[in-house]
């Protein structure tokens, strides 16, 4: 499959990638982006002093849409602070706070690859960055009808503890590539797959 625009990159601004302390997840971001945090040597882990959620009601299911898409938020998920947005570049993502605690977050990008083997190389050669970095899993996948690949990986900090997994879909729709990624500690990961599933599927571009 071939995308209508050529980019010798799937994303440009790829490198920032965000590890948030507590919700713990990565989301991709253009280098114009940077959060204010503090980096770990030698890789692109941050770690932010709060991840912040609103939502007066996280019990009820309702919808979250944006101009580009729209999705359920599930009882028991909240929606993330502005701020906390603003400070990855995340067009939007939800939270939740209660143990077991996952996040829900979306980035897009204007860059797209060339094809799915571009996509799938320069999105793995970003993922690559991350300490202890191990992939679980790769896969065709779709969103909303559109083709892209989900990965689902696991990494850690460079002590190697605090493990992390995550799952990611990477879909490219009206010349723009979207991020769409779960995360969660790695011990309560398979706690989380239904209400991610449940998310996944609500999801519809505009």
């Amino acid at each position: 499959m071939r995308f209508g625009i050529s980019r010798n990159r799937v994303v440009a601004g790829v490198a920032t990638a965000l590890l948030v302390a507590g919700g713990a997840w990565l989301a991709f971001g253009r280098g114009d982006n940077k959060p204010a945090t503090t980096t770990v040597p030698g890789t692109s882990q941050t770690t932010p002093a709060l991840l912040a959620t609103k939502g007066a009601d996280p019990a009820k299911l309702v919808t979250i849409e944006v101009t580009e898409f729209k999705y359920d938020k599930p009882a028991g998920w909240a929606q993330m602070a502005q701020k906390v947005l603003d400070s990855s570049g995340a067009a939007s993502g939800i939270a939740r706070p209660a143990a077991p605690t996952a996040t829900f977050t979306i980035k897009v990008n204007s860059a797209v690859p060339k094809d799915n083997n571009d996509l799938r190389d320069s999105t793995l050669t970003e993922l690559r960055k991350f300490s202890h970095f191990s992939l679980i899993s790769s896969a065709d996948t779709k969103v909303d009808s559109k083709s892209g690949q989900k990965f689902v990986y696991s990494f850690s900090d460079i002590n190697d503890e605090n493990k992390v997994t995550q799952n990611i879909s990477v879909v490219v729709n009206k010349q723009k590539t979207f991020f769409l990624l779960f995360s969660s500690a790695a011990a309560d990961y398979d706690k989380q797959t239904g209400d991610f599933a449940a998310i996944l599927g609500s999801f519809h571009f505009k």
